[in-house]
């Protein structure tokens, strides 16, 4: 019984003994354990933003042509897609005030010519009788009078006539440059309002490219610089060309400026097709963290688990852009710092953590 006592009493002891061996020497009484996590440093980055602005080809040289009067289109000679020459005549309209006009206003001037050289002779004449007495001054004042408002009115006429030949001119429509037809708007025997787009001529010798551009872009554009530029629908094939005009002005406020471009010539462009600048811009520097340390339970109100001395510590941030595997973020945050990335859900302020290596 005794020795049973003993061998009892014995193995408590070596209980005892290696429970203490077993704890931490570092670890105290009534301290909790924490949590093990992975986490990752707080990083500045600069990348470069890429932008992308579309425009669509045409022709640099075109002109969309109109009369100037009223009238029924009588001969259209050209048809869409052929090429005419400058000063060829391309299309007629019929007004039938218009030649009227001008033989009206020709027999007006003729008359009034007459009437003038006839003026002139009587003012001659009684000149020469006013020197010998024949006549008053009052009688010489009428005839010369009499040939000042003929005058008059035969500049007048001349004034009426120039204009009516120049409307009766305005009924033909000539091409200003080399071009080809892009465009027909009338079909003869179709009245035309004056003013109205009856062909529209273009030149695609020199084809162009105008861009709409954001303030916040436009300093990047000067004239003269070279630029290259991708056709995304034709396996993006890059084309080159050189920045011509930069608009002065938006068309509104926080509107778009326009910039022209000149491309460089190639037989195998043609209007009409899109073409894309991309600009490549550095941006400012920022602070980054994974998009897994991130956390946003649907408060609007995204944060991030910083730990300060072994403890979670929640920093609120505003999202910026996201680059890949990690995203921009601005808050109290610095860089260096260690934020969570592992286990977000389930952390709560101020826990206890251990870092895992």
């Amino acid at each position: 019984m005794r020795d049973r006592r003993s061998s009892l009493a014995l193995l408590v002891l070596l209980c005892a003994a290696l429970t203490g061996c077993g704890r931490s020497p570092d670890a105290a009484p009534g301290r909790d354990a924490g949590r093990f996590v992975r986490t990752s440093e707080v990083q500045t980055r600069q990348h470069v933003r890429e932008v992308r602005i579309s425009g669509v080809t045409r022709a640099a040289q075109r002109a969309s042509l109109a009369f100037l009067v009223s009238g029924t289109l009588t001969v259209r000679p050209v048809d869409l897609g052929e090429e005419v020459l400058q000063g060829q005549p391309v299309a007629r309209l019929y007004n039938p005030s218009l030649e009227p006009a001008v033989a009206a206003g020709d027999a007006r001037l003729r008359e009034l010519e007459a009437r003038f050289a006839q003026l002139q002779r009587d003012v001659t004449r009684a000149a020469d009788l006013r020197e010998r007495g024949l006549i008053s001054q009052d009688d010489l004042e009428q005839v010369r009078t009499e040939r000042e408002a003929t005058r008059a009115a035969r500049d007048f006429a001349i004034a009426n006539l120039a204009e009516a030949r120049n409307q009766l001119a305005q009924s033909a429509l000539h091409a200003p440059f080399d071009a080809s037809v892009q465009a027909v708007f009338f079909e003869p025997g179709e009245f035309v309002a004056a003013g109205q787009p009856v062909l529209q001529l273009s030149n695609t010798e020199q084809l162009e490219v105008e861009l709409e551009i954001p303030e916040t872009l436009i300093a990047e554009f000067k004239a003269g610089r070279e630029v290259t530029l991708s056709l995304p629908f034709l396996g993006q094939r890059q084309i080159t060309g050189r920045i011509v005009h930069v608009g002065n002005s938006g068309s509104q406020s926080g509107g778009m400026f326009p910039v022209e471009i000149a491309l460089d010539p190639d037989e195998s462009l043609r209007p009409g097709l899109t073409a894309e600048l991309i600009l490549r811009l550095p941006t400012a520097p920022a602070l980054v963290v994974p998009l897994a340390a991130v956390l946003d339970p649907g408060t609007g109100q995204p944060r991030v688990y910083r730990v300060t001395d072994g403890r979670i510590d929640p920093v609120y941030v505003q999202i910026g852009q996201l680059l890949s595997d990690q995203v921009q973020v601005m808050g109290a945050l610095r860089e260096g710092d260690q934020v969570i990335v592992t286990g977000l859900s389930s952390l709560t302020p101020g826990q206890p953590v251990e870092v895992l290596q």
